[in-house]
C-alpha cells in the first residue's frame, strides 16, 4: 500500500508542478473518460435495480413534461 501512496504522491507533485494549460489537458484526457465511464455504470446499475423491482422504463420526455 505504500508503494501505491507513494507513486500517488508522485505523480501529483508531477502534475502539479506542471503550468496551467498541460494540466487542464492532462486533467481532462483522464477525467472526461473516467467520469464517462463512471456515468454509465451507474446508469446500468439503477436500469438493473428498477428492473428488479418491476419498474417500466419512463417515457422519452422522462417525466419532464417537455
Amino acid at each position: 500500500m505504500n508503494g501505491v501512496l507513494s507513486w500517488w504522491d508522485g505523480v501529483e507533485e508531477w502534475l502539479t508542478g506542471l503550468p496551467f494549460i498541460p494540466q487542464l489537458l492532462v486533467t481532462a484526457i483522464v477525467l472526461v473518460p473516467l467520469a464517462t465511464l463512471a456515468a454509465s455504470g451507474v446508469n446500468y446499475l439503477v436500469g438493473r435495480l428498477f428492473s428488479k423491482l418491476g419498474r417500466a422504463e419512463a417515457d422519452d420526455d422522462h417525466g419532464l413534461g417537455i
